[in-house]
C-alpha cells in the first residue's frame, strides 16, 4: 500500500485535504440553496390589490382588535388608477383617491406615506404580502396589519 501511495504522488496525484472538501461542500450548498425556489412567485411590493385585515395594535391603552374580537371584517382595495376603498361588513365605508410618498422623512426616520384624503396619514410598508399601515399623525394611532387576498 506504501508503494501505491508514493507511485501516485510521483504522477502527480495529489489527495483533497479536508480544508478542499469542506470549501467544496459550501460552494454545493450555496449552489443548492440559491437555485431553490420552491416554486413560489415572489411576493409583491405593490399595493394594488385586495387587503383583509388580520389585527391592529394601539390607543392609549396599546389595544389589540381582530375580527374575532370586534365581530366584524375590513378590507381594503387599492386599484391601479389610484382609487381606493375601504369595507367594513363588506359595505364600502370609504373610498376615493390614494397617493403614496416614497422616501418621506419623518423625525429621525425615512419611510412611505398612505395618503387617502379621508383619513390621517398613514405610513405602509409591504413584507411578504402583508401589508403594515401606522397612524403617523396620531400620537396614539394604531398599527394595522393586512395580508394580501389572492
Amino acid at each position: 500500500m506504501y508503494h501505491l501511495g508514493r507511485h501516485l504522488r510521483n504522477l502527480g496525484y495529489k489527495p483533497y485535504s479536508m480544508k478542499h472538501f469542506l470549501l467544496m461542500l459550501i460552494a454545493l450548498t450555496l449552489c443548492s440553496a440559491s437555485s431553490c425556489n420552491k416554486g413560489k412567485l415572489p411576493a409583491s411590493t405593490s399595493i394594488v390589490g385586495q387587503w383583509r385585515w388580520i389585527k391592529s395594535v394601539g390607543g392609549i391603552g396599546g389595544f389589540t382588535t381582530t375580527p374575532q374580537s370586534t365581530g366584524f371584517i375590513q378590507r381594503y382595495q387599492f386599484n391601479d388608477d389610484s382609487t381606493f376603498r375601504f369595507f367594513r361588513k363588506d359595505t364600502a365605508a370609504m373610498q376615493g383617491k390614494f397617493s403614496i410618498v416614497r422616501n418621506y422623512k419623518y423625525g429621525n426616520s425615512t419611510i412611505d406615506v398612505l395618503k387617502t384624503g379621508n383619513s390621517f396619514d398613514q405610513s405602509l410598508l409591504i413584507r411578504n404580502d402583508t401589508l403594515f399601515l401606522y397612524d403617523i399623525s396620531i400620537s396614539d394611532g394604531y398599527n394595522n396589519t393586512y395580508v394580501r387576498i389572492k
